[in-house]
C-alpha cells in the first residue's frame, strides 16, 4: 500500500518532468498544434478539452507552459490566504497552446458557513486578475445542508462576483467543485440546483481519497467503473441540460479512451493528474492526437 509521503514524492518527480518536458518541446510536438480544436466555454477559448487537475502544479511554475505539453487549462493550487505565492504566474508565456489558467481556491479552518464564504469572497478577489478561471469547493455545498443556508450563501458568493465584473470589466467565471466517491450515486439534486442558479460551471471530481496516484490505479483498471464512472456523467449532463452551465470532470483519466468516454458522456472540460504521475509527461499529447 502506497504511504503519503510515497506518493508525495512519485508527484514530485513527475512535477520536475514535466516542467523539463514543458520548458523544451520538441518539433514533433509543434506539428501536433494544427490537429487542435478549441472550443468555446463559460466565455473562454479553450485550445482543446484536456486539463490539469489541481494539486500538480501547487504554485504555478508550469503554469500556462502546460500547453506546450497538450493540455488545453491546468488549475492551480489549491491557494489559501495563508499559502499563497509570492510571484504569481506569469502570463507572457510562449506555449504551444494558449492554455487557460484556473485556480483552486480554499479556505482555512472556517468556523461557520458565513466565515467560510466571507474567506472566499476574498480570496476570489485577490486572485481576480491572475486567472482566466476560478473553482471553489465550499463545506456548505452538500446536499446534508439546510437549503436556506445552501442559497444563502451562493447568492453572496454570486452577487459578489457580479460586482468584481462591473468593478473591473473582467469576466472570471467561478467554478463549483463536488467530490464524488466511484461508484455512488452522487449529489444529483445539488448539481441540478447549481446549474438552475446560472454557476459558470460545475466540477465532479471522482476520487478515493488519499493517498492518491498508485494505490487507486489499479481499481481504475475495471472497465465496470470507468463505466459506472460515465454513466453518472450521463445522468449529471441531464440534469443541467438546457442551462448554461459546464460540465468538468476528474478522476481516473489515465488513457485517450478514458478522456473520450468522458467527453462521450457529456463532459465539457476533463481534467487528469494520476496520469501525469503514473505514465509522464507525455501523457497530454497522446491523448490529443
Amino acid at each position: 500500500m502506497d504511504s503519503l509521503p510515497a506518493a508525495q514524492n512519485d508527484r514530485k518527480r513527475a512535477f520536475s518532468d514535466a516542467l523539463s518536458h514543458a520548458s523544451f518541446p520538441g518539433a514533433e510536438r509543434k506539428r501536433l498544434v494544427a490537429a487542435t480544436s478549441p472550443v468555446h466555454l463559460m466565455g473562454l477559448s479553450f485550445p482543446n478539452r484536456l486539463g490539469i487537475a489541481a494539486g500538480f502544479d501547487r504554485t504555478g511554475k508550469l503554469g500556462r507552459l502546460a500547453g506546450n505539453l497538450g493540455f488545453g487549462a491546468i488549475e492551480l493550487g489549491s491557494w489559501t490566504q495563508e499559502i499563497w505565492p509570492a510571484s504569481p504566474p506569469s502570463t507572457s508565456a510562449e506555449t504551444l497552446l494558449d492554455t487557460r489558467l484556473g485556480i483552486r481556491l480554499a479556505t482555512t479552518a472556517p468556523v461557520s458557513a458565513e466565515q467560510e464564504t466571507l474567506q472566499l469572497v476574498r480570496l476570489i478577489e485577490k486572485a481576480w486578475k491572475t486567472a482566466d478561471y476560478l473553482c471553489i469547493a465550499p463545506g456548505w455545498l452538500a446536499e446534508s445542508v439546510a437549503f436556506k443556508e445552501l442559497r444563502t450563501n451562493l447568492h453572496l458568493l454570486q452577487d459578489s462576483q457580479q460586482a468584481l465584473i462591473s468593478r473591473t470589466r473582467k469576466r472570471c467565471p467561478v467554478v463549483y467543485k463536488l467530490n464524488v466517491v466511484p461508484g455512488s450515486k452522487g449529489p444529483m439534486k445539488l448539481v441540478q440546483y447549481l446549474a438552475s442558479r446560472g454557476v459558470d460551471g460545475i466540477l465532479v471530481s471522482f476520487d478515493f481519497g488519499k493517498p492518491g496516484a498508485r494505490i487507486h490505479y489499479s481499481r481504475w483498471q475495471h472497465p465496470a467503473l470507468q463505466t459506472t464512472v460515465c454513466r453518472a456523467i450521463e445522468a449529471y449532463r441531464r440534469h443541467i441540460r438546457g442551462t448554461s452551465s459546464v460540465l468538468l470532470t476528474n478522476g481516473g483519466v489515465l488513457s485517450r479512451q478514458d478522456y473520450l468516454d468522458r467527453l462521450r458522456a457529456g463532459a465539457d472540460l476533463v481534467q487528469l493528474h494520476n496520469a501525469l504521475v503514473l505514465k509522464g509527461a507525455d501523457i497530454g499529447w497522446e491523448i490529443n492526437q
